[in-house]
């Protein structure tokens, strides 16, 4: 990350302390600015059109407009936005609801300052954050596709070239497109350009459309260092985010 150009990230939570708390968190690392800061899901529409945040960390539960209403008017105004999900709340609906929607993480309020200034970090860079327990039911809802997911998504990977499938299998692993033209040999760019290819032969509306895709065709390497969706195992503690969001 460039400490020359920090992240710059608005907040978004009805709690003024509750604010005041996450903009010490995160202004306390020098790769992080906070720009704006909104107490309700309107405000946060208007200053996410206005200032142009590269995160945006939403709270569930506000007056006028809620967080993922918020989210989802946002992300129909600016597809590539990237909102990142901040609560107490982990009921399967909100997370459901969130993810599904193109939220970029879903990280609980009892996060750790470390996680949440990583989380922010990987989301700015093309991840999507998880706290550890919601990326277990993640696992678990992968884990549960029937066997017509699978047979779909091997026809979808089917349509790709070799190195598109390679690079494919690698997103599944959740590694970052530098970390993958690292891996490959090709330049960031490159990979950038096969991901704009495969995510239209295999119609995935998202980053992590793709990576599900890839784990439900069994193309994905369990042994590759860093996945965070291998096959029968999941270290909460070691992997709590994935570069990817998730689209049920």
């Amino acid at each position: 990350m460039n400490i020359d150009s920090p992240v710059t990230v608005l907040l978004v939570d009805d709690d003024s302390l509750i604010r005041a708390g996450l903009g010490a968190i995160l202004g306390s690392d020098q790769r992080i600015c906070i720009v704006g800061e909104a107490e309700n899901g309107h405000r946060a529409i208007e200053l996410s059109q206005r200032l142009d945040p590269a995160v945006i960390l939403m709270d569930i539960r506000m007056p006028q407009l809620d967080g993922l209403s918020a989210m989802e008017s946002i992300l129909d105004q600016k597809p590539d936005a990237k909102v990142m999900i901040l609560t107490t709340f982990g009921d399967e609906s909100y997370i459901d609801r969130a993810l599904s929607g193109g939220a970029a993480g879903f990280i609980l309020k009892s996060s750790g300052p470390d996680e949440l200034i990583s989380a922010v970090l990987a989301v700015a860079e093309g991840a999507a954050a998880l706290s550890p327990r919601i990326a277990q039911r993640v696992i678990e809802k992968v884990r549960n596709l029937d066997s017509s997911g699978q047979s779909d998504a091997q026809t979808l990977v089917r349509k790709l070239t070799a190195r598109e499938h390679d690079v494919l299998a690698l997103v599944g692993a959740s590694l970052t497109n530098s970390e993958i033209a690292g891996r490959l040999f090709l330049t960031e760019a490159t990979v950038k350009g096969h991901m704009t290819s495969i995510m239209l032969k295999i119609n995935a509306r998202n980053r992590v459309d793709a990576a599900l895709i890839a784990y439900r065709a069994g193309i994905v390497d369990a042994q590759i260092p860093g996945c965070c969706i291998p096959r029968g195992i999941f270290d909460a503690s070691t992997c709590y985010y994935m570069h990817t969001h998730i689209n049920w």
